[in-house]
C-alpha cells in the first residue's frame, strides 16, 4: 500500500512539473558571449557583440553585429532586430569598452544597465581597449577560435602571469561605489593582427579614463594589493659597478613568492602617512653576470631592495600625481584614522595625493637555482 502511494504521488508530480514542450534550440539562439561600446567620429554610442554560430551549414563560426544607438538597452533592441534569434546576455564572457567611451566624465551611467539588469552577466571580465573596439571586434582570429573565448582566456592568462589586472563586472560596479579605493581594468590593444594584453587601465572615481600602467607597474601594483598566487616575476637591470659587470650583461631576473606586509597610517601635518613594509622572498631565475652569490649575498639582496624602491616611488609618484587609489590605501585610512578619514572620504583622491606614502621592500633571496 506505501508502495503504492509513493508511486501515485510521484507521478502526480511528474505529470504537474513543466516538461519540454517549449523547447529552444542552440541553433535558433543567438548566445553574446562578448560585447564592446565604444564612441564614434561623431561622438555616439556604438555597440558591438560577438555570438557563436552552431549552424553546421555555416563557414563562419561566429558572427559580430554593430549597431549605433543613445544607451545600451536601445542598443541591444536594435540588435535584436538584426539577429537571427533571441539574444541572451546571461553568457558574456568579456566586455570592451573604448577608451574614447572611458574618458568620458559620464561614462559610469553607461555602465547602468549591467547591473541594473538581472539577466546580465557579472562575473564577465571588463576590459579597456587602447583604441577602436572595432579593431578587437573584427580582429582575424580564424587559427584561435571565437573572440568571445580567446580574450578571455588571455585577460586569465595575463593576471596568473601577473602583468595585468582582472576585474569582473561587479567588482568593478564595487570599485566604483567604494570612496576607499578606485577601478582598474585589465588594458588591451590590437597590434598588427594580435591582441595584446598591454597592462591595466586607471580610472578616478567617476568611471573616466586617468592612465595607464605597462606590465611591470601592472605587476608592481598586484603586489601592493597584496594578490596571493602566482609568482611575480621581474627583471631589473642592475647598476653595473655593485656588481662589476660590464652594461649589457647587468641584468638579473626573479620571482616574487612569499611576502609579508606591515602598513602602518598616521596623520600627521595635515596630511596622511603610509608606511608600507614589505618582506619579500625571491627565487633568482635567470643572472647574466658572474656573481659569487654565497659570498656576496647581502650586496646582491640591497640592490635588488634598491631598484625595487625605485620603482615602487616612480609608480606611486603617477598615482598621487592622477589622485586615484587603486592600491586601496583608504582602506587603511579609514580602518586606523577614521576621524580624519571622515574628513576628507568625499575627495580622497586630493587628500591621498598629499599623502606621504613610503614602500619599504625588505629583500631576502631565498633561492638561486641549481648550482652550476
Amino acid at each position: 500500500m506505501k508502495r503504492r502511494l509513493i508511486f501515485v504521488l510521484t507521478l502526480t508530480l511528474l505529470l504537474v512539473v513543466p516538461g519540454c514542450g517549449r523547447r529552444m534550440y542552440l541553433e535558433n539562439r543567438q548566445i553574446i558571449l562578448m560585447t564592446g561600446a565604444d564612441l564614434n567620429n561623431d561622438q555616439r554610442l556604438t555597440v558591438y557583440t560577438s555570438t557563436p554560430v552552431f549552424s553546421v551549414e555555416a563557414k563562419q563560426k561566429y558572427n559580430i553585429s554593430e549597431t549605433s544607438a543613445d544607451t545600451l538597452r536601445q542598443a541591444r533592441s536594435k540588435l535584436d532586430a538584426m539577429s537571427t534569434g533571441p539574444l541572451a546576455s546571461g553568457k558574456i564572457q568579456t566586455v570592451l569598452i573604448g577608451k574614447k567611451l572611458l574618458q568620458r566624465p559620464d561614462m559610469l551611467h553607461y555602465m547602468d544597465v549591467f547591473m541594473r539588469d538581472p539577466k546580465s552577466e557579472i562575473n564577465a571580465n571588463i576590459l579597456a581597449v587602447d583604441g577602436p573596439v572595432k579593431d578587437i571586434m573584427y580582429a582575424n582570429m580564424k587559427d584561435k577560435g571565437r573572440p568571445g573565448v580567446v580574450l578571455k582566456e588571455q585577460t586569465e592568462a595575463a593576471f596568473s602571469s601577473r602583468t595585468a589586472v582582472k576585474t569582473i563586472m561587479q567588482e568593478f560596479h564595487q570599485q566604483l561605489l567604494d570612496p576607499r579605493r578606485t577601478p582598474a581594468m585589465t588594458e588591451v590593444k590590437l597590434s598588427g593582427n594580435e591582441i595584446v594584453v598591454t597592462g591595466t587601465a586607471l580610472l578616478s572615481k567617476e568611471g573616466a579614463y586617468a592612465t595607464s600602467l605597462n606590465n611591470e607597474e601592472s605587476a608592481l601594483l598586484l603586489l601592493l594589493q597584496q594578490r596571493k598566487g602566482q609568482p611575480f616575476p621581474f627583471t631589473f637591470h642592475i647598476p653595473p659597478k655593485k656588481i662589476k659587470a660590464a652594461e649589457h650583461l647587468a641584468f638579473l631576473s626573479l620571482e616574487i613568492g612569499d611576502t609579508q606586509y606591515d602598513i602602518k597610517v598616521r596623520h600627521e601635518n595635515s596630511r596622511f602617512a603610509f608606511d608600507i613594509r614589505m618582506k619579500i622572498k625571491v627565487n633568482l631565475t635567470e643572472r647574466l653576470f658572474e656573481y659569487d652569490l654565497e659570498k656576496d649575498k647581502k650586496p646582491l639582496e640591497q640592490a635588488l631592495q634598491q631598484e625595487l624602491t625605485k620603482k615602487f616611488e616612480a609608480l606611486i609618484a603617477k598615482i598621487q600625481k592622477h589622485r586615484i587609489d587603486p592600491i586601496g590605501l583608504g582602506v587603511y585610512a579609514k580602518a586606523f584614522q577614521f576621524a580624519q578619514w571622515k574628513k576628507v572620504e568625499n575627495d580622497w583622491g586630493k587628500a591621498l595625493a598629499e599623502a606621504k606614502i613610503r614602500v619599504m621592500p625588505d629583500v631576502v633571496i631565498q633561492s638561486s637555482g641549481v648550482a652550476m
